[in-house]
């Protein structure tokens, strides 16, 4: 019995450190910055002129996905195409050409440089 208490101490340190590292312990020591984040644009690069496109953008942060993130978003030539009201779609002008749709991640934490997608975006007849 008296080898019995220090396998049990053992035991009990492990099982404690396991739960330690599962409830994020190791995030303490990680390295600080910003974590990498990854800006999708999901809709079709090509529009017709006088049409409404919808399209969506997925954003994630390590991997896992961002729920609602704050995204601004604008046209480099609104022209060419500018967004709807709720910025869920796009508006096709009855102008043809080329322009940028720019999405950037707006974040309280990150003040120097935030992440940002640029999307050319072509409008045919």
């Amino acid at each position: 019995m008296v080898l019995a208490r220090p396998i049990v101490r053992m035991s009990w340190t492990v099982v404690g450190g396991l739960a330690a590292l599962a409830c994020g312990f190791a995030d303490v020591f990680r390295r600080a910055g910003p974590e990498p984040v990854t800006i999708t644009y999901v809709g079709d690069t090509i529009l017709h002129r006088d049409s409404t496109v919808p399209f969506s953008v997925a954003v994630e942060a390590q991997g896992a996905p961002l729920d609602r993130p704050r995204l601004k978003m604008w046209s480099s030539d609104t022209s060419i195409f500018d967004l709807s009201a709720g910025h869920d779609s796009l508006v096709a002008k009855s102008r043809n050409g080329t322009a940028t749709l720019t999405i950037q991640l707006e974040s309280s934490i990150l003040t120097d440089s935030m992440p940002t997608l640029a999307r050319f975006l072509r409008v045919l007849p």
